[in-house]
Parts: C-alpha cells; structure tokens; sequence
C-alpha cells in the first residue's frame, strides 16, 4: 500500500481517527464484522435513509466538470455539487446530524440504530471489561464515531470509493469513476503548488502522513481493545522488533482516545 501525506484542517482531524480506528477494528475483529455486515444490510429496509443512494445524480456532469476546471473556477463546481446535496438531501443530512431525535418508534431505524450500539460496545472496548459490564466507549460518549460508522456504512453499501493512486485522484460511485486529479492534485514544485501549500498553512492545517494516521489508530486498537492498556500492549510485543514505552504510547494514541471520548486518567 502507498500512502500520502496531506494537509488537515485541525477540525477534522478527529472525524478521521474515528474512520480510521473504525477499519482497524473491522479488520481485526471477525465478531465486529459481523455485526457491520447487518448495519450493512438495513440499508435494504424502507426506513432507514441512504444518505449516498443518489450522490452520482447530485455529481456535476464530466463535461461540467472539465468546463469548470477548464475555467479555473473549482469554488464554484464544489459550491453547485453542494448545493445539489444539500437541497435533495435535506432529510437525511437531518437524519444523519440529528442523532439524538430519531424515530424510535420506527422498526427499521431501531434495529439499525441497535446495531450501530453493539458494534461500539464490541468493536470498540476491552473483551474482559466488557465481561465486567465496563464499556468506555459508548454511543453516548462517541457521537463523532457514530457519525463515522454511518458515512463509512452508507458509502460501502453504495460502492463509493475514494481513489488515489499515481495515476489520479477521484470518486467511484456505483460503478462509475468521477476525476478529480486537476482539481486536488499539484505538481511538486509548481506556482499552483506553492499557492496551495501558502493557502493551507494560512488556514491552520497541518500536514499528516496517512501511514502515520493507520498506526496511531492500530496502536490505539491493540491498547484499548485487544489488551487492557498500553502496557500490556507493549509486554506483549516486547522481545520483537521494537521495545516501546507504554507512556509513549499513552501519549501517540491520545487523539484516538480524545476522537472517541476514552476516559483518560491523565
């Protein structure tokens, strides 16, 4: 796998650890998966809204698209993708947002919201604390992470995938490729890099290597999931490849922690 580096608006940042510790569980745990796979399949029910069933129909045409690039004009073909979004998606942007004033009288969104609750309390705390009725992270506590499994949710059962790769950058959505490499992408070195790279310091982001992102994320799985802390963690990779310090880990894994609403003691 190649990863990038990128600039992050500080603001995001944790939304993007929620995503990113949401895959390593899927990854790791085969119970987790199980259940992300019924979350998967309520899509399939009449109650539950879809929040990227039509995005491909709110996307600018490819002609569109190349005539505002063409024209230098990418506010604007961001700002009309918006708008179509917004206004045919108002429902389930409430839906979505408004977590805590759903339906719970409806069947469909009750089992979907029932699950999402189980796959945080199983996916996302420590097997033997859980044993204890012990669950640090909760539905309650997490609404960022909550959020991440309905976009992430809602995107694969839709087949909407983000590509990056040395050729382009786009948006798979059901089936069909939208290229976005003139609008994001750069040349290293060019005036349109350096103004980008001016933009984004002047705004607050900071650059982040996605590789960097994955192993907080996974070093923050194996702390507060698979073992019951950072020091175990480090005794049970201890003698291997590396030696680690569970106070150095405490600290690398803080804005997992801080992303999902971990008690610290710290």
């Amino acid at each position: 796998m190649t990863y990038q580096k990128r600039y992050y608006s500080p603001d995001t940042m944790p939304i993007v650890y929620c995503f990113a510790c949401l895959q390593v569980v899927l990854a790791s745990s085969e119970e987790a998966r199980k259940i992300y796979e019924q979350i998967l399949d309520c899509y399939r029910l009449p109650g539950v809204p879809n929040l990227f069933s039509t995005f491909n129909v709110e996307m600018p045409s490819e002609d569109r698209c190349k005539e505002q690039i063409k024209a230098s004009n990418i506010d604007g073909l961001f700002s009309e993708f918006a708008d179509n979004v917004f206004t045919n998606k108002s429902k389930e942007f409430g839906y979505w947002f408004g977590d805590d004033n759903l339906e719970t009288n409806n069947p469909d969104i009750k089992l979907y919201q029932g699950l999402i609750t189980e796959l945080i309390n199983i996916g996302f705390n420590n097997q033997s604390e859980r044993s204890k009725g012990v669950y640090k992270v909760t539905r309650e506590s997490s609404p960022l992470l909550v959020l991440a499994i309905k976009f992430y949710s809602s995107a694969d059962y839709n087949h909407m995938q983000y590509v990056e790769n040395e050729r382009m950058v786009g948006l798979k959505i059901l089936g069909h490729t939208y290229d976005f490499t003139k609008l994001i992408r750069t040349k290293s070195g060019s005036r349109k890099h350096r103004d980008q790279t001016k933009r984004f310091k002047r705004d607050g982001f900071t650059m982040c290597h996605d590789e960097k992102i994955v192993k907080v994320a996974t070093r923050w799985y194996y702390s507060r999931v698979k073992y019951s802390g950072p020091k175990e963690f480090c005794d049970k990779i201890k003698g291997k490849e590396f030696t680690f310090d569970p106070s150095n880990i405490s600290n690398e894994i803080k804005p997992c922690d801080e992303a999902m609403g971990y008690p610290r003691k710290d």
